[in-house]
């Protein structure tokens, strides 16, 4: 049961939510898993947010006196894996700065700390997912780029379909003509998201030689332009109409997976 003493170990920025007493990190609802040297870095910077906190000082929390350690290799490594499961950039930083020769600090939170909160079990808020066209990589004379095109057609439609059935309550899937009044030129993950108001992505291509095609797809977080999940697809095209649904099928599963609400996200080593 939740209680108010756990309301008030939660901070909040941007997409993220850490729960300092329990070391659980969430981007949108979704768990991400952090190793407890990140995370109590990140509760340090946290708790001084605007404050520079010293090398010396993280050490400190990190590692107690005995221990034997290369803190400075030990420690960078530590702030990496930490950016890595935020997605920052060290160059250009949204959460964590970097103070040469000095530590670090926080940037971006979302009013005081900590703060009441409610308990984040299920995601508070809809998401819209849009499939892209996949993109056709090769083809031979017209007749088989007319053949690529009306496969690609075909499996595009048998993958929104399979994901309009399959994503959970909290994701909804756009209108294939929606999608396709602003894909026709090339763009960034970011500006389509921003474009068609959707947080992820889902994209792919089409390659054919022959008989035999190779299918790749890819779900995007359209905010921070990242893939969540990939997966590549061989097959021969003895019968299109099967070879679409089964790879349709493959693909939903795939992204259902990633987008429901109690997958924890590999992210992170």
């Amino acid at each position: 049961m939740e209680t108010e003493a756990d309301n008030t170990q939660i901070a909040r920025f941007g997409p993220f939510e850490v729960n300092l007493r329990t070391g659980e990190l969430r981007k949108r609802g979704f768990r991400i898993s952090l190793q407890e040297q990140p995370l109590r870095i990140l509760c340090a910077l946290l708790e001084a947010s605007g404050e520079i906190v010293t090398r010396q000082e993280l050490c400190r929390r990190l590692w107690p006196d005995g221990t034997f350690v290369d803190f400075e290799h030990s420690l960078n490594a530590a702030v990496r894996r930490l950016r890595v499961s935020l997605g920052d950039d060290a160059g250009i930083p949204r959460f964590i700065e970097t103070m040469p020769r000095r530590g670090y600090r926080f940037l971006a939170m979302n009013g005081a700390f900590p703060r009441p909160a409610r308990r984040a079990v299920e995601p508070r808020v809809r998401f819209r997912l849009a499939v892209i066209p996949f993109a056709i990589l090769s083809a031979g004379g017209s007749a088989d780029g007319a053949a690529a095109s009306t496969f690609v057609d075909g499996l595009v439609d048998e993958a929104i379909t399979q994901l309009a059935r399959k994503c959970p309550g909290h994701v909804r899937v756009m209108a294939r003509t929606s999608v396709m009044r602003v894909t026709g030129t090339d763009r960034s993950a970011g500006d389509l998201g921003r474009t068609l108001g959707a947080e992820y992505l889902v994209e792919g291509t089409v390659r054919r030689e022959g008989t035999r095609v190779r299918i790749t797809a890819q779900l995007i977080d359209a905010e921070d332009e990242t893939h969540l999940w990939a997966a590549t697809f061989d097959r021969t095209l003895v019968d299109a109409l099967n070879v679409q649904t089964e790879v349709a099928e493959s693909i939903a599963a795939g992204v259902v997976s990633s987008l429901a609400p109690d997958r924890q996200a590999a992210v992170g080593f």
